[in-house]
């Protein structure tokens, strides 16, 4: 058997609705990554940013993001 059949295999035998939200999360992230054509400038720089200030310790708690994300929203 392999390794796809295998997943396919314990997946079915989940029953944890969570646990399936975050699998299911993981592979469209997954697969969002592969299918991307192309970064713009734009967004190479930003993620460049984003990765630098990780980097020095410029970093934002999950509740701090959301809040940023809904200041941001209201502009």
């Amino acid at each position: 058997m392999n390794v796809k059949e295998r997943i396919k295999e314990r997946v079915n035998d989940i029953n944890d609705p969570r646990l399936l939200d975050e699998l299911l999360k993981a592979v469209e992230l997954e697969y969002e990554i592969e299918h991307v054509e192309e970064l713009t400038d734009l967004e190479k720089k930003a993620i460049d940013e984003g990765i630098s200030d990780a980097e020095i310790g410029k970093l934002h708690t999950n509740s701090e993001a959301s809040q940023l994300v809904k200041e941001w929203l209201k502009k």
